[in-house]
């Protein structure tokens, strides 16, 4: 979060990973991976950007990806309920699926059939998130209108070796063990491992009185990873990693129709994956393969009646390349194939499945004080045929402290497969949906001095066939006519005395082609998180205001305002003791209609690493 925490040394964590792009970088250099497809120096990026590393997570003492992501400029969550309820995410007001979610630089299975959850994906796992604000599309294809999340869970060959142990209760019968190590095997190896157990009993979500009066819903998880590194010479190195969750949760599904549901819900991911980089003087290269694979199983209690079964199914190929053409000019490009696949196991809308094929190219020309960044892609789809995207940004440095930034760029995203064959209850695809299609301007000044870092972001996006869910049909539907998007982002990063100081706002008007606004967006937020440092005590102290938004049938829920206080005291220099108090002043709120959130929950947990 806070720019001091990072090295460019993190930067070897990330995979695909290459070499800096200007030869002049200096040891202070943020590097990202996620902007541009490699590995480059923050101050050669040109779109708006956020780093959240393991220590920032540790600090907060997060249990949710979701809670990591709300805190960050521009996000808004949405959730039904408490911990493994279904979840979305708005970026900058954009639709959930509007926004390109990788793991590892690999599209989640999920997305196949709609959004993420985040709720499902362990937060044991993660090593490092980038997030990339903007249209992304001329880089990654369809779905990055709103912006791309890249969460990292891959090592490197230089990580030494460690051992770090979790175990922790909580309120709502919440119990967690966690256990992760990376071990050097040799000169050249490096065995990566985690392994997490969590369960929370829950609460009633969705209370309805006389329908599901005394049921809780809950969650649990399993999960385990695995990756080993390999530097087999001076220019080839590589990797084998694989993932696994199986999460069970509960939600209701109670109606003045169905009478009482209470439905139990099961998913089981796996993640396969292999890569191989190569490196000489001024070529770079890599070469990623993914399989992906995701059950998911609903049954409702007593019954055990089938409310929902089917599978994804995802296999992805990417190879990149990258050329220092210049000491200021790198030029890059590649191609990446990915196949998707949805079986709906009850039979009704059977097996669906197509191929994209994208083609792209990127080239970063940086003669100081000026930057220029261009990039274009071609995607064949099955379905839907060629899409081509475009994007072009430009920086300035009006002095060495204060930089002007400027991008315009293109996007496209086609219809997920849920979208368009989704037969149920309560659902029904239309196959007839157009890809939406969207043009988005950023301006934005940098400031960045030894007491403070401040960024201000003026966007607009305009989305044609903006797909939505009809209630009344019940389809999707595209919407006809120009959804607009516009609004100004605020960040701030500084310190006084001992306290570090990291804050955002966010102000935007998001709303449909008919002047109406989008549903569940609000239009003001603000965040903060204050770290601070004395002796053997850590602290963090969050808060969050999320002002109005409509919710569905013209109901607005009213704003909301939430404390979080983290503490960490270190027995040993190893060993920590860790406690936190959510929603500290008990708030009652909803950020989905007739969904309550948990009130004042409590955590404590005991760290060692070794």
């Amino acid at each position: 979060m806070k720019k001091s925490l990072l090295a460019a040394t993190v930067a070897s964590l990330c995979l695909p990973s290459f070499a800096s792009f200007a030869a002049d970088t200096t040891s202070d250099d943020v590097m990202v991976v996620t902007a541009n497809r490699f590995e480059q120096p923050v101050t050669s990026v040109l779109a708006p950007f956020n780093v959240v590393t393991r220590q920032d997570i540790d600090k907060v003492q997060a249990k949710t990806l979701t809670e990591v992501l709300s805190l960050l400029p521009g996000v808004q969550i949405t959730q039904n309920g408490g911990r493994g309820q279904s979840s979305s995410i708005f970026v900058r007001g954009a639709n959930s699926d509007q926004v390109l979610v990788l793991v590892d630089g690999i599209r989640m299975a999920r997305s196949v059939a709609g959004n993420v959850d985040f709720n499902q994906i362990p937060l044991t796992q993660v090593q490092r998130i980038e997030f990339t604000r903007g249209a992304r599309a001329a880089i990654y294809g369809s779905e990055a209108i709103g912006g791309v999340i890249n969460i990292i869970t891959l090592t490197g060959t230089d990580t030494p070796s460690k051992t770090k142990l979790d175990l922790g209760i909580g309120s709502h019968n919440y119990q967690e063990a966690n256990v992760s190590g990376a071990y050097n095997i040799g000169d050249n190896s490096v065995l990566q491992v985690a392994a997490g157990y969590e369960n929370d009993k829950g609460y009633n979500v969705h209370p309805q009185p006389g329908l599901n009066d005394g049921d809780k819903h809950g969650f649990d998880s399993r999960n385990a990873s695995l990756a080993l590194h390999h530097q087999f010479n001076d220019q080839i190195s590589g990797f084998v990693a694989t993932r696994w969750y199986k999460n069970h949760s509960q939600y209701d599904g109670s109606s003045v129709y169905s009478g009482h549901q209470y439905v139990r819900s099961e998913t089981e991911f796996n993640d396969y994956s292999a890569g191989l980089k190569y490196a000489q003087d001024s070529y770079k290269s890599s070469l990623i393969l993914d399989y992906q694979k995701q059950d998911n199983l609903d049954l409702i209690d007593k019954t055990n009646a089938v409310n929902r079964k089917d599978q994804y199914h995802q296999r992805n190929v990417q190879w990149h390349n990258q050329y220092q053409l210049l000491s200021t000019l790198l030029v890059s490009g590649g191609i990446d194939w990915r196949q998707e696949q949805w079986n709906d196991l009850t039979g009704f809308a059977g097996n669906k499945e197509r191929d994209n094929t994208g083609y792209y190219a990127i080239g970063l020309w940086d003669y100081s004080p000026v930057s220029i960044e261009t990039s274009v892609r071609l995607d064949d789809n099955q379905q839907y045929g060629t899409h081509s995207t475009y994007n072009i940004a430009g920086g300035w440095f009006l002095t060495d402290n204060i930089q002007l930034r400027g991008s315009y760029g293109t996007a496209f995203k086609a219809p997920n497969l849920y979208q368009l064959y989704v037969k149920s209850a309560w659902s029904t695809g239309n196959p007839n949906l157009n890809p939406e299609t969207s043009k988005n301007i950023d301006v934005s000044l940098h400031a960045d001095y030894d007491i403070a870092s401040v960024a201000v972001t003026a966007y607009q996006m305009r989305i044609d066939d903006l797909i939505e869910y009809v209630s009344g049909t019940p389809s999707y539907e595209n919407v006809n006519g120009e959804s607009k998007i516009k609004g100004v982002e605020v960040e701030a990063d500084f310190d006084t005395g001992i306290i570090t100081h990291q804050l955002n706002f966010d102000f935007k008007d998001p709303r449909d082609s008919e002047g109406q606004r989008l549903i569940r967006r609000e239009k003001f937020s603000f965040k903060w998180v204050g770290t601070a440092s004395y002796g053997d005590l850590d602290t963090a102290v969050t808060y969050q205001y999320h002002g109005k938004r409509p919710d569905i049938s013209d109901v607005e829920l009213p704003a909301y305002d939430t404390w979080d206080i983290a503490l960490t005291y270190w027995l040993q220099p190893k060993l920590a003791l860790k406690g936190r108090v959510a929603n500290l002043l008990n708030e009652d709120y909803e950020t989905a209609g007739g969904y309550v959130m948990p009130g004042r929950t409590y955590y404590t947990s005991i760290n060692y690493q070794f």
